[in-house]
């Protein structure tokens, strides 16, 4: 049996996996935790490893935020593999707009509360469709702290990561928004997927997951 760890995207919780098939596989999932004042990526993924109960064959498996989390978790940890899922490996994948945002503080500008605030274009840009997914996304949203997202997306903004593994698998959507999939390099690409693919392309998602874990 596979030692797999789940870690959902920013805001967002184990729920976010309920489509996912693990054909058997019981995973286990990393829940978020409050990141201290201006707590590095590097810092707070380290202080996530106490809820790794076993390294022996560690699979780790992270959506958008998730997995960079799983990249930066993987450099304080031997893993067998890492799959990340409607994500980033480097700074190179990163869109020009992110790094100016960044250079110009912009984030700093926006009041934590509004990032917590469902709007339709925020689920036009997650690829969100269907009444039941949008209802789940109002739901992280009210149940994650808006400082929390706040610091994610900071965190986001500044993460300049330059090499990752190569035992890091990428699943990514051609229709993604948030990382357009012209940027990303070596990726197992799921046709018309969006950002939250995870959720109504899980179909597809979980037979390259399969075929991932086998190889």
């Amino acid at each position: 049996m596979e030692n797999i760890y789940l870690i959902s995207g920013l805001g967002a919780d184990e729920r976010v996996f309920r489509n996912i098939d693990f054909n058997g596989e019981n995973p286990k999932y990393i829940h978020w935790i409050d990141p201290n004042v201006n707590e590095s990526l590097e810092s707070y993924s380290n202080r996530l490893l106490s809820q790794i109960e076993s390294q022996n064959a560690l699979i780790l498996i992270g959506v958008s935020f998730g997995g960079i989390i799983a990249s930066e978790i993987a450099k304080h940890i031997s893993a067998k593999k890492i799959i990340i899922i409607s994500s980033i490996k480097d700074r190179s994948e990163k869109p020009l707009i992110y790094r100016i945002i960044n250079f110009l503080r912009l984030i700093n500008l926006i009041p934590s509360f509004l990032l917590k605030i469902y709007t339709p274009i925020l689920a036009y840009f997650l690829g969100i469709s269907s009444l039941e997914d949008k209802k789940l996304l109002k739901s992280f949203l009210s149940k994650t702290d808006g400082s929390f997202i706040k610091w994610a997306l900071k965190s986001i903004l500044k993460w300049n990561n330059e090499m990752h593994p190569s035992n890091l698998y990428h699943i990514h959507g051609t229709k993604d928004m948030l990382f357009p999939s012209r940027l990303i390099g070596q990726a197992i690409l799921i046709a018309d997927g969006g950002h939250f693919m995870i959720l109504n392309r899980a179909k597809e998602i979980s037979l390259k997951i399969r075929e991932i874990l086998k190889v």
